[in-house]
């Protein structure tokens, strides 16, 4: 007979389980949404499936994880932060070399440029749902940071289309470092205290 089990807790389906596993994954996510939980892990027959992305039409048991939104988006900003220490090092040392290097060489380096800037820029189009869902205290501010980092985005991809070392320079140094360094002051002082308040909160309740 299979099982779904939720933090360790079984699963009662009031019309019994379904059979496939994305059926199960689907109803599940239904129930979880209204209470602002998110599942995070969904290992069935051993095999999380939402890493392989595999969709197995039978299964034995499932154990799926959750946590709050809080919480995942805690751990988001957490682990992204840690990723992102050396940022603003590589590209003071970019926005210079480019000043020195053949631009035929720096173009070709662009798809370096943008996998290292890549996690930062998806960090905030990820954060931006949770700042709309929660209307948090300080979504101007994040919202400000946001169209900062946008429009220095902008220009640099500009830059590379219009072959401008001097304006690629001046942004990566200026305008993309200044917001990078505001936006990490900003997660490590208001943010990142502001969602371990509510994770503590919800766990208190």
């Amino acid at each position: 007979m299979p099982s779904v089990w939720v933090d360790s807790e079984e699963v009662l389906f009031k019309d019994g389980i379904p059979l496939g596993a994305a059926e199960v994954y689907d109803d599940l996510m239904r129930e979880l949404d209204p209470v602002g939980r998110i599942i995070v892990e969904f290992v069935v027959d051993g095999i999380d499936i939402l890493r392989t992305g595999e969709n197995p039409e039978s299964f034995s048991k499932i154990e799926a994880k959750s946590q709050t939104h809080h919480e995942l988006t805690l751990r988001l900003v957490m682990e992204t932060s840690k990723h992102l220490i050396h940022l603003e090092d590589h590209m003071n040392a970019y926005a210079s070399n480019v000043l020195k290097t053949s631009w035929v060489e720096v173009f070709q380096r662009m798809d370096e440029l943008i996998a290292r800037i890549k996690p930062f820029a998806e960090l905030f189009d990820s954060l931006g749902q949770y700042v709309e869902t929660y209307n948090p205290p300080w979504k101007e501010t994040f919202q400000n940071l946001a169209n900062e980092q946008a429009c220095a985005l902008e220009v640099i991809m500009d830059s590379f289309e219009r072959g401008n070392p001097a304006a690629l320079s001046d942004t990566l140094a200026n305008h993309f470092c200044e917001n990078f360094k505001d936006s990490s002051h900003f997660f490590a002082s208001v943010m990142i205290p502001f969602l371990k308040d509510q994770v503590t909160a919800r766990a208190g309740r």
